[in-house]
């Protein structure tokens, strides 16, 4: 089975991911972990928010939408599972349905716009730690960022995370639930 994560930057996807794996036995797949961060490292660049947005768009523009989609697939073997945090593009998810059929499960995780910039603040990776209020919401216009919540309509569950880490991993309980009764795991 393969699940992919939708939602805005600080929503809790890697949160859910990070779940998954521990307590579903799920395989943690990410993007910038996984296929941008080493090819900037490669490029020897700094892994900040800024160049991991501008690295995925010049792919994106070459190879397509779904280029580190299709990336990150070279990672998947097919007998086991695995859970891809930040999926951001249709093409994306048109990708992982044709690959994976049934197989794939599109969960989108969304939280309150200020609880999202708390969030930074303390978590301060990928520079955005000092980013004021109004450049920390710029970012939600670029087009890595703009394109998320249509990507989210997509999404067969759907996960409000404006809670504590506890509540979340309820509501992941429950969408795994729903996921098990109707696919074999």
């Amino acid at each position: 089975m393969i699940i992919g994560i939708v939602g805005k930057r600080l929503t809790g996807k890697n949160e859910i991911a990070e779940y998954l794996s521990l307590k579903y036995g799920f395989h943690v797949l990410d993007y910038t972990k996984n296929v941008l961060a080493p090819l900037l490292k490669k490029e020897k660049k700094a892994i900040t928010r800024e160049n991991l947005i501008n690295l995925a768009m010049e792919l994106r523009e070459e190879y397509g939408n779904d280029i580190l989609t299709r990336m990150i697939a070279e990672h998947i073997e097919r007998d086991k599972n695995y859970v891809i945090a930040g999926v951001r593009f249709r093409e994306e998810v048109e990708f992982l349905k044709k690959a994976f059929g049934n197989g794939f499960v599109l969960i989108a995780v969304d939280s309150e716009p200020k609880l999202r910039y708390e969030r930074a603040k303390k978590r301060k990776t990928k520079g955005e730690g000092s980013l004021s209020f109004n450049r920390f919401f710029k970012i939600d216009r670029l087009p890595t960022e703009r394109v998320i919540p249509e990507t989210m309509k997509l999404a067969d569950f759907l996960i409000e995370n404006n809670g504590t880490i506890e509540e979340l991993r309820k509501k992941t309980d429950s969408v795994m639930e729903k996921i098990t009764d109707n696919k074999p795991f």
